[in-house]
């Protein structure tokens, strides 16, 4: 078995007993733009751009989880192979928040 098989049946595992899994996209509020490869500051750290964008993010990636984010910062992450059901459930999850409004002057 590969270590991402292992992760997927972990992964897999966690989801039996939950429909989705809610979570944030990332582990900071959005942070200035910056050239590529450089680092951005975290609570007065340096962490790689990567790192910082993409941590919450790349394991449902590796994994093949399915993935809905609600522009509020939110991500659900669905069971493998349901993606109607994610579907069904970021629709009803939409209409609770409310859906994304343009910011004014856009």
């Amino acid at each position: 078995m590969t270590e991402r098989d292992r992760l997927i049946a972990q992964m897999d595992k966690e989801l039996e007993q939950w429909h989705v899994l809610l979570c944030p996209v990332a582990m900071t509020p959005a942070f200035t733009h910056c050239a590529r490869g450089e680092a951005v500051a975290i609570d007065g750290r340096k962490v790689p751009y990567l790192m910082a964008s993409g941590a919450y993010t790349i394991p449902f990636s590796f994994t093949g989880h399915p993935v809905v984010v609600i522009p509020i910062g939110m991500q659900i992450v669905g069971k493998r192979w349901r993606e109607m059901e994610l579907l069904a459930i970021a629709q009803e999850l939409d209409q609770v928040v409310g859906s994304f409004q343009n910011p004014s002057g856009y």
